[in-house]
């Protein structure tokens, strides 16, 4: 069992990495958008076409910068991704096997049991692809973000609204302050951070839930305790500190242990 204070913890890391990520991608659009603007007041009154190709040029440069700043976040990612899953994983069954060894069972350590090796490597595997998914989509926020940046500054300055170096400075503003997005298939966004975070907490405790099924299971256990705490959803309250019985001949397909 995980508490949720565990499962906080056991995110940081991931969190850390992501908000560094971002920091360095908002850092590298600034600097792109600095170079824009570092071509003067002239440079800014052509026309609105040749504008518009030079940002969309100058956008291919943003992308890669961006994705040299992704590739090293997911290899840090990658590492601790994988260690919170695992201490997760021994956590878990920990809890559970102190209280098998007190029933006179005996269970195998995680590492000594292929299977549950897997269980926890496919959920990793998982999370670690989710992260793959958002920060393919940051990247492409990160892009339009630095567009729509360049695009309102020019149209500013044009207008006389404001000056040239008022308007770069507003654009520069707005990206420090706005940051970028993870855009879900749903069509929600989240910063990368609280992406990250539901990522890595959901895949952890799936992992966890899995193993400690597939335990269960081998130990030729059939039934279980649910645990009950203070300020349970109302849905949730009804399954709270009963004991229910799991019929393994009948478990969904889904559910391979």
């Amino acid at each position: 069992m995980l508490t949720p204070e565990y499962l906080l913890r056991i995110s940081e890391g991931a969190e850390e990495i992501a908000s560094q990520l971002h920091a360095d991608i908002i850092s590298r659009i600034v600097e792109r958008i600095a170079i824009r603007a570092s071509r003067g007041d002239e440079y800014t009154m052509t026309a609105i076409d040749k504008w518009q190709i030079e940002t969309l040029q100058e956008t291919g440069h943003l992308l890669e910068d961006i994705q040299k700043e992704i590739t090293k976040a997911t290899a840090k990612q990658e590492k601790e991704i994988k260690a919170a899953m695992q201490d997760a994983g021994v956590t878990a069954l920990d809890y559970d096997d102190a209280i098998y060894k007190a029933a006179g069972l005996s269970p195998l350590p995680l590492w000594e049991s292929p299977h549950l090796v897997r269980l926890m490597q496919r959920n990793y595997e998982a999370t670690l692809g989710e992260w793959g998914n958002y920060t393919r989509t940051t990247a492409t926020a990160s892009q339009n973000a630095f567009i729509q940046a360049c695009d309102e500054a020019y149209n500013l300055t044009t207008s006389g609204a404001l000056s040239y170096t008022q308007a770069f400075g507003e654009a520069i503003k707005e990206i420090s302050k706005d940051g970028v997005t993870v855009t879900y298939p749903s069509g929600h966004t989240d910063t990368i951070e609280t992406a990250t975070l539901r990522a890595v907490r959901t895949g952890i405790a799936q992992a966890t839930m899995q193993i400690s099924m597939a335990r269960m299971k081998e130990m030729e256990v059939d039934h279980v305790l649910t645990t009950s705490h203070m300020g349970a959803r109302p849905t949730h309250e009804l399954w709270q500190g009963q004991i229910f019985h799991v019929d393994w001949e009948k478990m969904p397909s889904g559910w391979s242990f």
